[in-house]
């Protein structure tokens, strides 16, 4: 049976890091820069993470929860069942990256100024900009030596290495606080009431021929399982549904 783990974020700095985890890695998958399109595709991956750290400030968000990171991991240590060899390297890892966000700028500043990326990311921005007559430039780096564009993009990629540190931080330690329990949606819906939870995980059979959908804020949520249908595109899951629920 193949199971599938649908997240949904209940609050706004929990969408944007769930942006930046798929950005990061999609980034990274496209680095390698074998194919034209595959370069196409690196420069609009990197234009919206920038995008979204330019509007979004989330450095202190982030040093915040590396500092609620370790006041949990420091009250776990005192739990006789909790394994010292295991938490300690953790809790030096929360601490090192409060460190390094507290010393580090901005996370975008020197890819803005980048005298090479600022007027492609202006022409990224518009629908179709990139054919080859507005932006010579790009053809030309196109045809530079694989190896020289291969540095050039790890080069971009690393300015991003802090910041995918304490994203894949705070996102493992989100998503360990919470423990799957099984549940079952009534005619396809379920829904319940919440305190202090910022994740939803749902986890699900992939022969139940549904996927799921949410609404709700950190006080309330509600589950509907939805199915593909081809008249109207999708319609409300009449049978029960078995899934497994973590809220972290």
């Amino acid at each position: 049976m193949t199971e599938l783990i649908y997240e949904h974020p209940l609050n706004e700095k929990l969408r944007t890091y769930l942006r930046l985890e798929q950005l990061l890695t999609q980034l990274h998958s496209l680095n390698t820069l074998h194919s034209e399109w595959q370069q196409q595709a690196f420069f609009s991956t990197l234009f919206a993470l920038i995008e979204v750290l330019d509007r979004n400030d989330i450095r202190p968000d982030l040093i915040k929860d590396c500092e609620r990171s370790e006041s949990a991991l420091v009250a776990w240590a005192n739990h006789p069942s909790v394994s010292d060899d295991k938490l300690k390297p953790v809790l030096q890892q929360a601490v090192r990256l409060q460190s390094e966000l507290l010393r580090s700028g901005k996370f975008v500043g020197n890819l803005k100024e980048d005298k090479f990326l600022a007027p492609l990311r202006q022409r990224f921005s518009i629908p179709g900009g990139t054919c080859y007559f507005d932006v010579p430039q790009l053809h030309y780096w196109f045809n530079l030596p694989q190896p020289e564009r291969q540095q050039m993009a790890e080069n971009w990629c690393g300015e991003f290495s802090l910041l995918q540190q304490a994203i894949n931080f705070v996102l493992r330690f989100c998503r360990e606080k919470g423990q799957f329990s099984g549940q079952t949606a009534d005619n396809g819906f379920y829904q319940s009431n919440t305190e202090q939870t910022e994740l939803l995980r749902i986890r699900y059979p992939l022969e139940a021929c549904v996927y799921p959908t949410v609404s709700g804020n950190k006080y309330r949520y509600a589950i509907r399982f939805m199915q593909l249908c081809d008249d109207t595109g999708r319609s409300n899951s009449e049978k029960n549904i078995s899934f497994e629920l973590a809220c972290c």
